[in-house]
């Protein structure tokens, strides 16, 4: 039977990935013999004519297709479509000849259930491998009730690179133009007033100098690049601090974007470093960017792209200006972090509870470590025999003094009673 590669691109602009391998099912509806090679999926859409089915007087064509590849990306592929509600879509061109436009496939969000003739018995062909698809083999019959599809990604990525063409052009030549100007001023010095050449002196031939030199300057053309003082934002206007936060924002973003239409990505690692962002800002700009506001852009993009159904948490490291921010898909978050989120949203009275409990049971670990101790030592040292021959031990010692020492101190004795 005919095989048909599906490919879908995630993100706009990005690169067509790997879908599925099809074949078109024995009783699915259409054959799909009208399907070529490979289609690719460019592009999502929320309009009635992809949305709704279509009416019986359009030459749509319904058929059921079976995945033969075996890597089982199909289950993901539409949870992801339903929990968004938009349909993909895609361009192809028809076998058939006298098609006056290209052809059209759509994968509807809402799935119908597959009949009883497409499972056949239920041992050859699974419910997981299945996809429905409707398609039209030329686009220009699609009613007038419905809004046509656009124009497609390569003929909007071919009008924006005519567009900069052009932009280039206008802007090489009104460099040209101004460095005309330049050159024609420098080459050609103003006269000075004869009465002023012969009064004017030292003095005079200074300011008039200065006067030339100031209206190069003004006819010299301004680049419209970065300030001393800071960084521009891809033309934005923006400069220093403000340019260098707008495009930590757009990076993010654009990493975020790239995660929500991966679907088998489930965990993504945002890496923040403070010197890098701030690298090419001046010394007194540096202060006021600091590593709590870049982990807030990053926590504040992953609840405003993942629509509060994210969990974001920071990983621990070992830098005052460097860390790792995990961000987790919805059900995906490990409960180690869970776990440590809750905790932190714990109100203060149940947090001193806790602090109590803690402190209690560490006062009845250590009375409990004391008691064991004093009974330790009183199996040691007592061995059956009476307290106080504990503290008779040591008393009959040995006098190591000489005689002479002894006798000598007798006599000092004698002497203090005599005195």
């Amino acid at each position: 039977m005919d095989e048909t590669t599906i490919l879908l691109v995630p993100a706009p602009g990005a690169k067509a990935e790997f879908l599925a391998t099809v074949e078109p099912t024995a009783t699915g509806g259409a054959s799909g013999g009208d399907l070529p090679f490979e289609v690719v999926l460019s592009s999502y859409t929320r309009d009635g004519w992809a949305t709704m089915a279509p009416p019986p007087t359009e030459p749509w064509k319904a058929t059921w297709l079976k995945s033969v590849d075996g890597r089982g990306k199909l289950p993901g592929f539409l949870k992801y479509l339903r929990e968004r509600k938009k349909v993909p879509m895609g361009r192809f061109e028809p076998a058939a000849a006298g098609s006056s436009g290209k052809g059209v496939i759509v994968v509807p969000y809402d799935q119908p259930s597959p009949p009883v003739g497409v499972l056949g018995d239920g041992s050859d062909v699974s419910v997981d491998d299945l996809i429905y698809c409707r398609y039209i083999l030329d686009e220009n019959q699609i009613g007038r009730g419905y809004r046509r599809p656009g124009p497609s990604p390569e003929a909007i990525a071919q009008q924006q690179k005519q567009k900069q063409m052009v932009q280039r052009q206008q802007q090489q030549r009104q460099k040209q133009q101004q460095q005309a100007k330049a050159k024609a001023a420098s080459s050609v010095p103003k006269p000075a007033p004869k009465s002023s050449r012969a009064s004017s002196g030292m003095l005079g031939n200074l300011m008039a100098a200065t006067k030339r030199t100031n209206d190069l300057i003004d006819t010299v053309p301004v680049r419209k690049a970065a300030s001393a003082s800071g960084v521009g934002a891809g033309g934005s206007g923006l400069t220093g601090t403000a340019a260098v936060m707008a495009q930590f924002r757009q990076d993010v973003e654009q990493k975020m974007l790239d995660f929500r239409s991966d679907v088998t990505q489930t965990c993504l690692k945002v890496p923040i470093s403070l010197a890098t962002v701030v690298r090419d800002l001046p010394a007194e700009q540096k202060q006021s960017v600091t590593m709590d506001v870049l982990k807030y852009v990053v926590y504040e993009q992953a609840e405003e792209v993942g629509e509060d159904k994210w969990v974001s948490a920071r990983e621990p490291s070992e830098f005052m200006d460097e860390c790792v921010v995990a961000v987790y898909k919805e059900g995906h978050a490990p409960e180690d972090v869970l776990e440590d989120l809750n905790q932190g949203e714990l109100p203060d009275e149940i947090l001193q509870q806790q602090r109590a409990m803690r402190q209690a049971r560490v006062k009845e670990i250590s009375r409990k470590e004391t008691k064991a101790d004093a009974q330790r030592h009183k199996e040691t040292v007592g061995s059956g025999a009476p307290d106080d021959e504990a503290w008779t031990l040591n008393t009959q010692k040995r006098d190591r003094r000489t005689i002479e020492e002894i006798q000598k101190e007798m006599e000092s004795h004698k002497r203090q009673r005599t005195s």
